[in-house]
């Protein structure tokens, strides 16, 4: 390497590393739930019934697969979060305590109230 250059640390660069094929550590720890709630549905859910096809029986099986997906992948360009933290904000400002203040300079106010106090 020439003088100046120099290789790019993950932890500053903002690239994940690749731990297994194209998946970096953060999306296996997403998927891998996933994958262990469908395997669960395996041994309790049975079969769709009315289907021939070794693939399309065990379809209902993808449904936790690809929730742990989209909360592994998917990224909100806007605000540039994560479908997860997406959530949990939208979840934190729905429930926090909100408290109104109201002054009475701000209302209109009637002659006839004023006639009635003096």
């Amino acid at each position: 390497m020439a003088w100046g250059h120099y290789h790019q640390i993950p932890y500053k660069s903002g690239l994940e590393e690749k731990i297994l094929f194209h998946f970096s550590f953060r999306k296996l720890l997403w998927l891998a739930p996933g994958i262990w709630v469908a395997g669960q549905f395996n041994s309790v859910l049975p079969s769709l019934p009315y289907v021939d096809h070794m693939i399309f029986e065990k379809i209902h099986l993808l449904i936790p697969i690809l929730i742990s997906a989209a909360f592994a992948y998917i990224k909100i360009p806007k605000t540039n979060l994560t479908l997860f933290q997406a959530v949990v904000t939208y979840f934190k400002i729905r429930i926090r305590r909100r408290s109104f203040y109201y002054h009475r300079s701000n209302l209109p106010l009637k002659v006839e109230n004023l006639k009635g106090r003096r």
